[in-house]
């Protein structure tokens, strides 16, 4: 009898081992989730100044025009960057589990960038390029934090990105937009599901991150 006691407690504590290694396992990438929103933020941040710095020129050179296009690469170069140095970081510590999902979120990031670009660079209608290009940026990420909530069993990933989908159908369907600058007589009109996009792929990640955290702290 107090063999079988020893035995269960052997057990009990195995298992909360296994646990604790696991949940510290997806802390360890949580810093790449952070890092993703930060990128994201910061190309925002360099379209918004370069925007302002077109609308206060009277006559826009043909490489500044370059310059403004070329921000369409930031976030790619970032995102490969990330991929490969975080799982780099997994290889090292021989943490499987963290490097399989590592290279399902750089599929899907990169994956993702490189149709927009691919869709900007075409001859689709432009209407469908805009479609593509809205839908691809917005579809991959919440894929990934699917994923991510089944693989780790968090139900509140899971339900918060449930409400986002069903969010961005609604904002999608609906039309609904807002002005966001005044563009050298034009103004530039942006779709809510857009800003609802830029929120997923920035703050979003960022608060992935931080629930990762939290997750390997307890």
């Amino acid at each position: 009898m107090a063999q079988n006691i020893t035995e269960a407690i052997e057990e009990v504590s195995l298992i909360k081992r296994v646990i604790d290694r696991t949940q510290n396992d997806f802390s360890r990438i949580a810093n790449f989730f952070i890092a993703i929103g930060a990128v994201n933020l910061a190309t925002y941040l360099l379209y918004a100044v370069m925007l302002q710095i077109i609308k206060g020129m009277e006559e826009v050179p043909y490489s500044v025009w370059r310059l403004f296009w070329g921000l369409n690469y930031v976030s790619i170069t970032g995102y490969v960057i990330l991929f490969w140095l975080y799982r780099y970081k997994m290889k090292k510590w021989n943490n499987h589990l963290s490097m399989s999902l590592i290279n399902i979120w750089g599929i899907l990031l990169i994956g993702g960038e490189v149709f927009r670009l691919f869709f900007s660079s075409t001859y689709f209608q432009e209407q469908n390029v805009h479609f593509y290009q809205k839908t691809l940026t917005f579809l991959f990420p919440v894929i990934g934090c699917f994923v991510l909530g089944f693989v780790i069993q968090d139900k509140l990933i899971l339900r918060v990105s449930f409400v986002v989908v069903i969010l961005y159908m609604f904002l999608a369907a609906t039309g609904f937009s807002v002005s966001a600058a005044e563009f050298h007589g034009n103004d530039m009109e942006i779709g809510l599901d857009a800003f609802l996009t830029a929120a997923v792929v920035s703050a979003g990640m960022v608060l992935l991150g931080m629930e990762l955290k939290r997750k390997g702290a307890k």
